[in-house]
Order: C-alpha cells, then structure tokens, then sequence
C-alpha cells in the first residue's frame, strides 16, 4: 500500500518547541504525517483548553498544510471516565467533544479515545463511546478504541479491550461507520493480560485499522522505540500482513523521545522515521 503514511504523536517532543516546531521537525526528520496528542502538555493546552482553541487549531492546520505533513490520527485526553465521579464525567465529556473537533480541523482521519478502565463492553458503549459518535460524524473523524491495562498489587491485570474477547465485544456494539480498532502494540504485550499482539490483530481482523506502535519489556508500559525492548516484532508484522492491515503507521515511542535533550531530538526523531519506515517497507512487500 504505496499511500500508507509515517507518523509519530508529538508527545514526547513538548521540549523542543512550539507544536510548529515540532511538526517542521517531524517533517524534516521523514515523517509523511504526525499524530496531534491532546493528551497532556502543548496539545493540551493549546488545543482543548485554551478559548480561541478552534483559532490555534486552524492556524496549526494552515501551517501543516503549507508544508505538507498532514495530521493523519490524534488522541484525546484521559480518563474518558471515572466510576461514581459525575462532576469529571461531565467536565471529561466536553473536552471529548471538543477533541473531536479539533481533530476534524486537523484533517485527522481518526481521534483515539480510551474506554474506562473499569466500565464493561456494554458501559463504554452506553456511557463513554455511542454519546460521541453523532459529534464524531459531525467533524468527519473516525474514534479509535484502545485497548488498556491496570494494574494491582499483584502487577498489570485486565482493563477494558486488554483481552481479544473484551475488544472484540466493545467493537461489535459500535458503529463500524464511527468506530475503529487503534491496537497499541505495547499494552497487548504486557505480561498479566494473557494475550499477545499478533493474537490480538488476528481478533480483530478488519476492525484493526489504527495503532501505537512502541516497544516495551513485558513488565512496564515502557512506551519506547521497537526493537529496544523485548517485543518480536516479526511476528508482529506477519500479523499484520495476514490480516491486511491497510493502516498508517503510527509511533507512540513518547520515552524514547522525550528522554533526549533538545540538541539530540532531531536525531533521534530521524532515526524513528528510519524505523517507521522499515515497517511500512516490510508490510507493503
């Protein structure tokens, strides 16, 4: 798939700059699109919390529009919920609509929003995702569903979409219109959750069409470069060719950026397109 594009999430990069900086960066390091975070940090900020939010959006599109790296996924911010708190339900709920928003402005295809931890299939679709979908058709954004994991005194144990059978039965009560599978390779390689990253995409099948893609050591959501740490990724990769994985290739290595000093991030953010483009290569084979 000659049209499949390389990204990474700004995050990880806040302190090199504005997110102008940032995305100038990304596009001289050889990335063909980034993925906005409205996690935390400038994105945040700029995005979901300023007033003139839609203004510094449009002025960030007009800017990647001229040097033509588009938006290609976002993520909005978290918890998408908490159990019992209906004053952050409500406040978390606004800034979920208004992710959507800015990701439509963005020109981004889809706009990642995490289930709650602790709701089941039936409460993220009733209570987190169904809510959403009629703003998601307004903007033009498709919404992303993550799989996660939590953790117990006894380490990482199960959360919402960290099995193929959890993720699966959230995906089959959402509108295949609205709704994607972003898989992020990382979480589904957590030792604790009983499952893998290429079972996980063999689940999924055609809902897969999303994904972070980040290494981790198996015991902490690292979120670091593939093939730092631990995961196989050729299998990973067969996985993918199997099911066909017509999706970008997305990065969410936020340590491994934001471990290095300003000097040393266009480096390191040219070696993350190397790598990014050593899947694209290997999947369109």
């Amino acid at each position: 798939m000659n049209g499949r594009k390389i990204s990474t999430t700004t995050e990880g990069f806040y302190s090199y700059g504005t997110l102008e900086e940032i995305v100038l960066l990304l596009k001289n390091s050889g990335f063909t699109a980034y993925d906005c975070s409205m996690v935390n940090g400038k994105g945040y900020n700029d995005l979901i919390a300023s007033e003139n939010y839609a203004d510094r959006a449009r002025a960030l599109r007009a800017y990647s529009d001229e040097i033509e790296l588009p938006c290609n996924q976002a993520h909005a911010p978290f918890p998408s919920a908490r159990v019992g708190d209906e004053k952050y339900n409500a406040e978390i709920s606004g800034k979920l609509i208004r992710a959507l928003e800015v990701s439509g402005i963005l020109g981004a295809k889809v706009c990642v929003v995490h289930p709650c931890n602790y709701y089941t299939a039936e409460e993220n679709a009733r209570k987190v995702y169904l809510p959403l979908a009629p703003y998601a058709r307004k903007f033009g954004v498709k919404i992303g569903v993550e799989n996660m994991w939590n953790f117990s005194e006894k380490g990482i144990c199960d959360a919402a979409c960290s099995s193929p059978e959890s993720f699966t039965a959230h995906m089959k009560l959402l509108p295949e219109d609205v709704f994607v599978a972003n898989l992020d390779i990382g979480h589904a390689e957590l030792k604790g959750l009983g499952t893998s990253a290429p079972e996980m995409i063999r689940a999924l099948g055609g809902y897969f069409q999303a994904i972070h893609l980040h290494d981790v050591n198996f015991y902490e959501d690292s979120h670091t470069l593939p093939f730092v740490e631990k995961i196989d990724f050729s299998a990973v990769i067969e996985a993918m060719k199997e099911v066909r994985y017509a999706g970008d290739i997305t990065l969410e290595a936020i340590r491994f950026a934001e471990k290095m000093p300003k000097e040393l991030m266009p480096a390191a953010a040219k070696f993350m397109a190397e790598v990014a483009a050593y899947f694209k290569k290997r999947l369109d084979e």
